[in-house]
């Protein structure tokens, strides 16, 4: 534990001897029936308290015994008459512990040890139009409010034209984050800004107008610190900043008044004020209005006006990584004239603005280096060097992306993001109008400088891509060979094949887990240039006709059966179900041994349940199930979800077009390194739920699909859900496979494959892979020895890795054939379940 300071125990002293002496005072005055005095002591106690809080934070509450003493003496000063009246409960300089019992009876709610809450008393005291019973509620020291009472309170004063002066200063006294009631935001993070929750209050005129005098008695009259000052809603007037301005104040405070809400002829006489002044004056002001949209207007003053319009753009840069407009750059700083710019930039530094430049070079490269978000999209603006040509540096790039997947939950997406920013600039930087067009541009550089045919002595090598995978073929003499010769391993070409071949293989991941991926999970779409230039590479030559496509005609059908001339749009198997087209189409995949690059045709489809279309904007299709939070975190970062902190209305949300899925779960700490249990799932528009008969179909069910993935592995029960979807598509592949491959032993019955063997009947679960002998026993293999490898007659109809289906329809299989299993330990199971 650390110790305290000697410094720090006697501000606690110091501190508590004012209390102390507060409480005798409070004791002499009650003693001689002074409530006045009471009253003001009261106010001065509560910018002790306040002021203490800022100075020892926890230490500087009040003490049992001088609270105990304090409430005996404003007790016998204002007792309470009648107990059933608001007014004479409310009606106190301080909330005593009587008090407080008095209002918690009020509002029917049993004390206990909490502050009671003022708010049942609000709608009764509005319909009355009491106005002094509404500011009691507002401002009493007896029990709580909660801020959207108290403006509602102040709103209805305001109707009343009876918002004073006092009622006003005393709440935010109280309460300096007031404000963000006032204008209807929600706080976020720890600075003054806020999300908009509803409409500001029509109190505002009067607030603001009450809280500019505050401001000004309390930091320039009484020297008041920051944390007594009130906050959110800024001040407003000139005589703020030239106070902040010359002022050798707290720096704090001069902060936060420096940048009060000035008009246009407020900065323009700004301006003029500041000619005549020191350059220590200037410089002092141009950085008190930097957190306000008008710090341009002092360029003048500073010498370098000519820079307003590169000053804008610096300001963008530092509003978070994202794709900044290099062309405007370089035109601002042309504006400007490199002195100027300079002089900016040594005010204002911009990492990325410097970057377009070339002006620190050194500097992003050692931020790249350490995985720097905002360094690692600077990268992409930095012009090319002698040397370097756009492959390389596009290669760079995809090495840092690289280093992604290592990084933390949340960081690997804001990681992959910066990497994705810093494509857009080099796209800039190349004349490409987009990232995307540098990539497929790249990638297809990639290709052709990737050699493909290599000689040793007698035998030719060769890579060649066959479906989306690439391989090395050896040839002798017009044969080509099953292995490769020791003699072909050891030669530097060998070598060479090899590293073109993961060349091409590293450009096949990155296609299908992308751009492939993408394309079918959105239902995305390619125009005819784009298509062109995907069908150029080995990769997308490879990958793209094995999908299902939609054309302008409305036709549905592989690349080489529609009509790409207008545009093609990536088949979800949504739109296959929508029209009756599914299985026939899983049918058609199986029978033509086409093995797409990722799940299509039997990608799991999760369509809105009756009990979801009822429930409105809440599922609770996942709701209690139990999961590791690492797996769980993994399986969801992985495929876009961003984790929140435990006490988040949602632990995880997604962007899944033009809304966020979030998905609520109770954690033990954070999501990431204990268990949670999932809860609710939500679409929202903002902050509002939305209908989920309204989710786009498409969107749905890829957010059902990756829950439904993170509870089948990340859960720490077994999944017993008989209606899953992933169950469902296993179902559907070998409905397709046992018509293809004439499996007349075998029948899906539901999500259980019925298998009728020479030995005995079997009854598979496509969820969980069990295996139960009729009529009741039960079939116990261990995977490694059996249904690990696929079996041979399996035909797969999709690259992704999926061992769980490999395994279960291995078993099945297997199974239809069992007079040819020479396991003992499983034929002896078979033969003792079917002697029972």
């Amino acid at each position: 534990m650390t110790q305290a300071s000697p410094e720090f125990d006697e501000a606690v002293r110091a501190v508590h001897r004012v209390y102390g002496d507060v409480v005798a005072r409070a004791q002499r005055l009650a003693d001689a029936g002074d409530r006045p005095a009471l009253r003001s002591l009261a106010d001065e106690l509560a910018r002790h308290l306040l002021r203490g809080r800022s100075r020892i934070g926890g230490h500087a509450a009040l003490r049992p015994s001088d609270r105990a003493a304090l409430d005996a003496a404003f007790d016998r000063a204002f007792p309470v008459t009648d107990p059933t009246d608001p007014v004479d409960v409310l009606d106190a300089p301080f909330g005593t512990a009587s008090r407080r019992a008095l209002l918690d009876a009020l509002v029917g709610r049993r004390y206990a040890g909490g502050e009671p809450d003022r708010a049942p008393l609000l709608e009764a005291a509005i319909a009355a139009g009491d106005i002094h019973r509404l500011r009691l509620i507002a401002v009493s020291p007896v029990g709580r409010v909660t801020r959207e009472t108290l403006v509602a309170a102040f709103d209805a004063l305001h109707a009343a034209d009876a918002l004073d002066h006092d009622t006003v200063v005393r709440a935010f006294i109280d309460d300096r984050f007031l404000g963000y009631a006032v204008l209807g935001l929600s706080p976020t993070g720890t600075g003054t800004g806020g999300e908009r929750t509803g409409p500001t209050a029509a109190c505002l005129p009067v607030v603001r107008s009450t809280l500019d005098e505050l401001t000004w008695t309390l930091a320039v009259e009484q020297g008041a610190v920051l944390d007594e000052l009130p906050r959110v809603i800024r001040p407003r007037g000139l005589r703020f900043v030239q106070w902040a301005v010359t002022s050798a104040t707290d720096p704090h405070v001069a902060d936060h008044l420096g940048a009060a809400d000035l008009t246009a002829a407020e900065l323009a006489e700004l301006v003029t004020w500041l000619e005549p002044r020191s350059e220590q004056d200037r410089m002092r002001a141009f950085e008190l209005r930097r957190p306000s949209d008008d710090s341009a207007a002092l360029l003048p003053v500073l010498g370098i006006g000519p820079a307003a319009v590169l000053l804008r753009l610096v300001d963008e840069a530092a509003g978070g990584v994202a794709v900044r407009d290099r062309a405007a750059i370089l035109a601002a700083v042309q504006a400007a004239g490199p002195e100027h710019t300079r002089s900016l930039l040594n005010l204002v530094p911009s990492e990325l603005v410097s970057a377009a430049l070339g002006w620190n070079r050194a500097e992003v490269l050692k931020r790249v280096k350490h995985n720097a978000l905002a360094g690692i999209a600077a990268f992409g603006m930095l012009p090319l060097a002698d040397g370097e040509t756009v492959l390389d540096r596009y290669l760079a790039l995809r090495e840092v992306a690289r280093r992604g997947p290592k990084l933390g939950t949340n960081r690997r997406h804001t990681h992959a993001a910066a990497v994705d920013v810093a494509l857009g600039h080099l796209a800039q930087v190349a004349g490409f109008a987009d990232a995307a067009r540098l990539e497929w541009d790249c990638e297809a550089r990639v290709a052709e400088a990737s050699v493909s045919a290599w000689r040793v002595g007698d035998y030719a090598l060769a890579v060649r891509v066959n479906g989306s995978e690439p391989s090395i073929v050896v040839d002798k003499a017009g044969r080509e060979l099953k292995s490769v010769p020791a003699a072909v391993r050891s030669a530097p070409e060998y070598q060479a094949a090899r590293e073109s071949q993961e060349r091409l293989r590293d450009q096949a991941r990155r296609m299908r887990a992308g751009l492939v991926e993408r394309l079918v999970a959105t239902a995305g779409r390619l125009e005819p240039d784009e298509l062109e230039r995907l069908l150029s590479l080995p990769a997308g030559a490879a990958m793209l006709p094995e999908l299902l496509w939609l054309d302008g005609s409305d036709r549905i059908g592989l690349l080489s059966d529609v009509d790409s001339s207008e545009g093609l749009t990536a088949v979800h198997p949504y739109l296959l179900f929508d029209r009756g087209l599914l299985s026939h189409w899983q049918a058609e995949v199986v029978r033509r041994r086409l093995r797409q690059p990722v799940k299509q045709v039997f990608r799991e489809l999760y369509l809105l349940t009756p009990a979801e279309r009822d429930a409105g904007a809440v599922s609770n299709r996942f709701a209690g199930h139990l999961l590791h939070g690492g797996r769980a975190g993994a399986l969801l970062s992985g495929r876009g979800w961003l984790h929140h902190r435990e006490y988040d209305d949602y632990q995880a949300t997604r962007r899944v077009g033009a809304l966020v899925a979030s998905v609520g779960a109770d954690v033990s700490g954070f999501p990431g390194h204990s268990e949670m249990v999932l809860r609710d799932v939500r679409f929202l528009a903002g902050r509002v739920a939305v209908p989920l008969a309204e989710v786009p179909p498409v969107d749905l069910s890829e957010v059902m699909r990756d829950l439904d993935l993170v509870v089948s592995v990340a859960g720490t029960e077994p999944v017993t859900d008989t209606g899953s979807p992933r169950a469902a598509s296993r179902a559907a592949l070998l409905a397709a496979l046992i018509e293809d491959l004439g499996l007349d032993r075998v029948r899906v019955d539901g999500v259980v494959a019925v298998v009728t063997g020479s030995r005995a009947t079997y009854r598979v679960h496509l969820n969980s892979g069990s295996i139960h002998v009729e009529p009741a026993g039960y079939l116990c293999i261990v995977p490694a020895g059996f249904g690990e490898r696929a079996h041979q007659r399996l035909f797969l109809p999709f690259a992704d890795e999926d061992r769980m289906t490999t395994v279960i329809l291995s078993k099945v299989l297997l199974l239809a054939e069992d007079e040819k299993i020479t396991d003992r330990s499983i034929v002896e199971q078979i033969e003792s379940n079917t002697r029972r």
